[in-house]
């Protein structure tokens, strides 16, 4: 059997993996053309309970609720970049807070049209 060093740079990626699963189980993070939408799971907990905060391009979702034998708590984080973040908008449906956020002007994808140099 060989003896192989152990590198433990070459698990990073897996570490990665494991952390960015972790962080984001209950949070969907999509982008369309127009807008970025970032949905969270916080069933059991009613609207009016639910914060969303974004500021700096950093989303923040709390939702907390108590009943009689049951606690509802989620916490969700997620930096964002390249949206109109003043006319960011959110709705619950089902026990999941979607939040939709248009894309401001230049961060919306376009194509560039490339010209060729004349030598001179």
């Amino acid at each position: 059997m060989p003896i192989t060093k152990w590198d433990p740079f070459l698990r990073l990626p897996r570490w990665f993996d494991e952390f960015e699963e972790a962080t984001s189980r209950g949070l969907k993070i999509r982008e369309t053309e127009d807008t970025i939408v970032a949905e969270a799971v916080v069933a059991g907990v009613p609207p009016k309970n639910v914060k969303v905060h974004i500021e700096d391009g950093v989303l923040t979702i709390k939702a907390e609720a108590k009943e009689e034998e049951k606690e509802y708590s989620y916490y969700y984080t997620a930096a964002l970049a390249g949206g109109a973040w003043d006319k960011a908008d959110a709705e619950i449906e089902h026990g999941i807070v979607k939040v939709t956020i248009p894309k401001a002007e230049a961060a919306k994808p376009r194509k560039i049209t490339v010209k060729e140099r004349k030598a001179e």
